[in-house]
């Protein structure tokens, strides 16, 4: 996830600011797939489940 919440932080700044055009945004969504974003939600949803079956 620390390389996903770096993207992320990173790009949001980048098309707040306008440094980054909007068009790009479909290239940052194939790039947070690339970093495995479905199986890291998994894994922390996994984890939500199981601390809320407590």
């Amino acid at each position: 996830m620390t390389d996903v919440n770096t993207l992320v932080d990173e790009m949001t700044l980048k098309i707040i600011l306008g440094t980054e055009p909007v068009d790009n945004f479909d290239k940052y969504v194939d790039k947070l797939k690339t970093l495995k974003l479905g199986r890291a939600l998994e894994i922390e949803k996994a984890a939500l489940d199981r601390y809320n079956k407590r």
